[in-house]
């Protein structure tokens, strides 16, 4: 099975933990104050876990 980099497109670009950070608050801030939807939900744990590995793998330029 060929993964897409194979195929010549570029894989996942790595986050600072600073942008992962600002992509979780922009998300959050443009959500508002009404209530989650499922999705959005699976996409604010999505936002969280890209954060939480860019912490991790203490990034400190884009890629």
């Amino acid at each position: 099975m060929s993964t897409t980099s194979e195929q010549g497109n570029p894989g996942p670009q790595r986050q600072t933990p600073a942008q992962a950070n600002e992509a979780l608050r922009a998300f959050v801030r443009a959500h508002g104050d009404r209530p989650w939807s499922r999705a959005e939900l699976a996409e604010l744990d999505r936002l969280r876990a890209a954060w939480r590995a860019a912490g991790r793998a203490g990034v400190t330029t884009a890629a």
